[in-house]
């Protein structure tokens, strides 16, 4: 057993605990920054077994903005259609395959997860500056104005010392590093047990291709065809019912025999259950401690946000500590990061609540009059397509960053999902076509010789690019995007605005019909 420290050891800017999706995630965005990162995993290998299944909009445009879309999405069912099936064994409520217009992705998308996990780790390769240690546990030493340090210990028991400007703590629902910083995980689990088989799928199995939430009050349940030939069934442990006995094999097979599946059909890769939670850390910051996915929040796996919110939050603390890091801003940036991300995380919290809810109800007269109420909603025009149109409704991120005081309706949503042209005729979404940092758009005009030269150097100073805005496809290089669909265009005149500033994560800071009016955020040093 060795206890070292060396130089090496001593300049890291980021140290990321655990590599989930959540440290993942923040660990690409950390390597396209260029920060010095060390990741430090548990495992050796990637946990084979098919856990989160679902991701929703926001988080592809996260994915995309990583510049890993193509390589994740390979292995992925985009567009699924969830149903919400009643006592008769029909669908009372169905959420859209099309995407929508806010993000250009569809509400619901299926992934594997190991193929989720290795495609995002694959993606680090992309980075001399991240380091990976596979193997290794952290454990909090201490933190004072200017670092943190922490103890790594590996599985032979070798351990070493390290430090680092800042940490993220990405190490699940059980966070040690929360555990070690004592930060309060409040909230309640839910009483129920649940049962999950995972299966092989060894010849078709003649059903829809969707996922369906079964609301049974006798047992509810989920049917879920899964990319990469997998099939997964979920249902209820009732009260009474003990979960290791009812996932007895014979049992299993007893419960998907009345779905129709016998052993010619599938070969069952694994079985296990599970309890659901809601809880949150009271601080999602400690000092130069940041908490991430799980190990900040977690919540009902019904409206597929665990992971989604995890990638949320790698999109909006990566780019500050960069910021921080780098001189740009001042460190109370960093306390941004909670009050954005948390309404958000609250309103998709009680998205879940609800469609559990839905979904759980032990009561067959509540089941009935649910099942008749949105039956009869749905043949009145117009009022499902405002149910769905309410469930996909975008939430803006909570006060932080953004300017103070009546902003344009642009300022708080992410940027307009649009295809655009960079030089050489070649199209790419928006979001791969900024880049990891700041970006001013003009339409039309140059927004450096719109502004004033003082708002322009303060702009520079803060990292910021500046593009204008052409119709069609004939741009400039280095300093033009075309709109050939005119998708942006439309979507600045609309709201009254030439100018609109974009922040790393794609979210829009400002935007205003004077370019003199757009100025860096107060947290700039």
């Amino acid at each position: 057993m060795t206890d070292e420290m060396s130089g090496d050891d001593a300049g890291y800017d980021l140290v990321i605990v655990g590599l989930g999706p959540s440290g993942a995630a923040a660990a690409n965005a950390a390597g396209a920054f260029g920060l010095r990162t060390l990741v430090v995993e548990r495992d050796l290998a990637i946990f084979e077994r098919q856990r989160a299944i679902a991701l929703d909009d926001e988080a592809l445009r996260v994915i995309r903005g990583l510049g890993l879309y193509d390589e994740v999405t390979a292995h992925m069912h985009l567009g699924v259609t969830a149903r919400f099936i009643g006592l008769d064994g029909k669908p009372f409520l169905a959420t859209p395959a099309e995407p929508t217009a806010y993000t250009g992705h569809s509400l619901a998308n299926f992934f594997h997860q190991p193929a989720l996990e290795h495609a995002l780790r694959d993606g680090l390769k992309r980075f001399a500056s991240v380091e990976v240690n596979a193997g290794w546990t952290a454990e909090f030493v201490g933190q004072d104005a200017d670092e943190v340090t922490l103890r790594l210990s590996d599985v032979d028991g070798d351990r070493r010392v390290v430090r680092a400007r800042y940490v993220l703590a990405c190490d699940g629902g059980s966070s040690s590093m929360r555990k070690q910083l004592d930060i309060p995980f409040a909230g309640t689990s839910y009483s129920e047990q649940w049962m999950d088989v995972q299966a092989l799928v060894k010849r078709p199995l003649h059903r829809d291709p969707h996922f369906d939430f079964v609301c049974s009050p006798d047992r509810p349940g989920v049917r879920c065809p899964c990319p990469g030939g997998y099939y997964r069934w979920e249902w209820r442990v009732n009260p009474g019912e003990d979960a290791e006995t009812m996932l007895a094999e014979g049992n299993v097979w007893r419960m998907l025999a009345a779905e129709g599946v016998t052993p010619d059909d599938i070969d069952i890769a694994r079985t296990w259950s599970y309890t659901f939670h809601v809880r949150k850390a009271k601080q999602w910051r400690r000092g130069r401690v940041l908490l991430l996915g799980d190990a900040a929040h977690v919540m009902p796996p019904f409206a597929g946000q665990g992971i989604s919110g995890a990638f949320r939050d790698a999109a909006n603390v990566v780019w500050k500590l960069e910021a921080v890091i780098r001189g740009r801003a001042g460190d109370r940036l960093l306390d941004t990061y909670q009050s954005e991300r948390e309404p958000h995380h609250d309103a998709m919290t009680n998205r879940a609540v609800t469609f559990g809810r839905l979904v759980m109800t032990s009561n067959r007269t509540v089941a009935k009059l649910r099942d008749n109420v949105f039956r009869a909603a749905s043949k009145i025009p117009g009022v499902m397509t405002a149910v769905v149109r309410h469930i996909a409704k975008p939430t803006p991120l909570g006060p932080g960053c953004l300017p103070t005081g009546k902003q344009n309706a642009l300022v708080g949503y992410l940027i307009a999902p649009a295809r655009v042209a960079l030089p050489g005729i070649r199209m790419s979404d928006i979001d791969e076509a900024l880049g990891p940092g700041w970006v001013i758009l003009g339409l039309d005009e140059d927004p450096r010789t719109a502004m004033p030269k003082a708002t322009v150097a303060d702009w520079e100073r803060f990292g910021a690019r500046f593009l204008t805005i052409r119709p069609g496809t004939s741009v400039v290089e280095g300093e033009e995007i075309g709109d050939p669909t005119g998708q942006l265009w439309n979507t600045m005149t609309t709201n009254g605005a030439r100018f609109v500033v974009v922040r790393p994560d794609r979210y829009v800071f400002a935007a205003a019909a004077d370019a003199g009016s757009v100025v860096p955020p107060m947290y700039a040093a």
